[in-house]
């Protein structure tokens, strides 16, 4: 009896050792896939950018091409690690990283008041969906209903900002300092840009434990969220901005915390701020995903009181989905929408244009001329929508998707601005907005697409961007011991990037992501130091360098 006790432990022991290799090589596979799927797109952006053959209306005018930047960007990269050494014996201790913080929300707290002042100057009335919402909130936040619409019962992804800047304005109009309500909805933008590059920097402080990274990932930040004139937009590209990151922050406090109570708070925080996130703009739900991938990766390998938490945590995703049912129900009440169900737009919709060639994945009015087609029956539609793009994929062939998702992923990454210059200038705001001095002139030349200085706009821009870029690519090249560590940052790209794939992709769609991926090319950055100092120095002299966290 006891031999055959004894037989039956080793072979438990034997399985769970077998479940944590599957983990690790889980793990490994991710990091692996990453490097696959963004290494060739960051080649092509540096050594082609605007020469590849993809859709003329998304490429960027930047003065130098990429290459040059990507030059200049390593030459900062060294320039960075030449700063960390010079303050490796700086510690982050509990009382200095508290001093950090208090310095990181006053930085970002002048940020937005900056940006306020910025918005003030430059501030315009934007075409195209910006203008159907915003025009809508107003209208019905002074008393008159939807009624029935065709644009919000096809885009019902819509709504839910359709209600945010309703409740806004009227919270303006109550307020007789606003004479114009419609800034409230600026100002509100302007507030989750700093919210976002806050939310960032405390990202990599806590996985870098280093007050140089954090620092970078504030500078980076404010190259490319902080000072973007995408704060004008009242959209759902800003209005989501701050939750993907909070998603990962919240959950990197979960791993973190060891009691029972804070575990819970911060994962259900986590979750809760990720399908906030999905509701404003569906590719959050991005993040969500990415959490429950990364649990059970986690439990894979070898954690096995995390079960608990995945239940606890797909408990909470199923509940949130379901309240998201009735508050979609009560905002369409609300807002007086006549909502018909037939003409609603599915996911099938969007990967049927994303597959389309001649746009490359973008927008395109043949495909949504579907909807004339089918007008009456959404399944029949759907059905057609998936057929199509399916159609597209086999006709291209294994060699022509290849071709055909690197130009689509080229066209994504290759704009430093995202997008910014394809907007126009519907219509001015009132004159008394602005001060109409010197320093608005400037600034509109600075700011305003096809201005006077948008060429050493867009070249700053890139330059930041690529820079991010190559940050990001370090992430690939995590140690072994470091890739538990940072596998939420990979499986999170991995998701953006996939969506981006798949479905109708623009520069734009990044930009709800972007405190997320400035996070990630810091943390991608610092790896880049580990693996060249690593060749050439002790892991003590390591440590001394990137502080206490570099190796665990």
């Amino acid at each position: 009896m006891a031999k055959q006790m004894s037989k039956e432990r080793k072979r438990t022991i034997e399985m769970e050792k077998n479940k944590m290799k599957m983990g690790k090589h889980v793990i490994g596979f991710m990091y692996v896939l990453m490097g696959a799927f963004f290494l060739p797109v960051l080649f092509c952006v540096i050594f082609i950018g605007n020469h590849m053959d993809y859709n003329e209306t998304y490429k960027i005018n930047a003065l130098l091409p990429n290459c040059v930047f990507a030059m200049i960007a390593l030459a900062g990269f060294a320039l960075i690690f030449v700063v960390a050494w010079a303050c490796r014996k700086i510690r982050l201790t509990h009382k200095a990283g508290l001093g950090l913080d208090v310095l990181l929300a006053f930085l970002f707290l002048l940020l937005f008041l900056v940006n306020v002042r910025i918005a003030r100057e430059i501030a315009f009335h934007f075409a195209w969906d910006v203008m159907t919402v915003t025009d809508s909130a107003s209208r019905v936040a002074e008393g008159n209903p939807l009624g029935y619409s065709v644009y919000f019962s096809m885009y019902t992804n819509n709504i839910p900002i359709l209600y945010i800047l309703k409740e806004i304005y009227l919270k303006a109009v109550a307020n007789a300092s606003y004479s114009y309500p419609g800034f409230l909805w600026i100002e509100v933008n302007c507030a989750l840009i700093s919210l976002g590059g806050f939310l960032s920097c405390l990202t990599v402080k806590k996985l870098t434990n280093g007050l140089i990274p954090t620092l970078t990932a504030f500078l980076l930040y404010l190259a490319l969220g902080g000072i973007t004139p995408w704060k004008i937009a009242p959209y759902t590209d800003v209005y989501g901005i701050v939750f993907p990151i909070a998603c990962i922050y919240f959950y990197l406090c979960y791993r973190e915390a060891e009691r029972f109570a804070p575990k819970y708070l911060s994962v259900a925080a986590a979750l809760l701020a990720g399908m906030l996130g999905g509701l404003i703009k569906p590719s959050g739900y991005i993040v969500v995903i990415a959490v429950l991938m990364v649990e059970l990766v986690g439990w894979l390998a070898g954690d096995r009181k995390r079960w608990r938490y995945i239940l606890a945590e797909a408990g909470l995703v199923a509940a949130l989905f379901l309240a998201k049912g009735a508050s979609m129900d009560y905002m369409m009440k609300d807002v007086g929408l006549d909502f018909n169900p037939k003409i609603e737009a599915g996911w099938q919709h969007y990967f049927h244009m994303g597959q389309n060639g001649e746009t490359t994945g973008t927008y395109s009015t043949d495909d949504a001329s579907i909807f004339g087609e089918f007008q009456t029956s959404r399944e029949e539609r759907d059905k057609a929508a998936f057929e199509r793009a399916v159609g597209r994929i086999k006709d291209r062939g294994f060699l022509g998707n290849i071709s055909f998702w690197l130009k689509k992923m080229v066209l994504v990454f290759n704009d430093g601005t995202f997008g910014w210059q394809g907007n126009w200038i519907a219509k001015h705001y009132p004159p008394d907005l602005a001060s109409n001095d010197g320093c608005m002139e400037l600034l509109r030349n600075i700011f305003w697409p096809e201005s006077l200085y948008s060429g050493r706009f867009n070249a700053f821009c890139q330059l930041a961007w690529v820079f991010c870029m190559l940050g990001i690519a370090g992430i690939c090249f995590c140690p072994k011991e470091q890739r538990e560590k940072h596998v939420i940052l990979v499986v999170t790209f991995l998701g953006i990037f996939c969506y981006q794939l798949l479905f109708e992709a623009k520069p734009r769609y990044l930009l709800v992501f972007l405190p997320l991926l400035c996070a990630v090319s810091i943390c991608g950055m610092w790896q880049w130091a580990y693996g060249i100092h690593g060749w050439i120095c002790k892991w003590g002299f390591h440590r001394r360098i990137f502080g206490k966290g570099a190796r665990q």
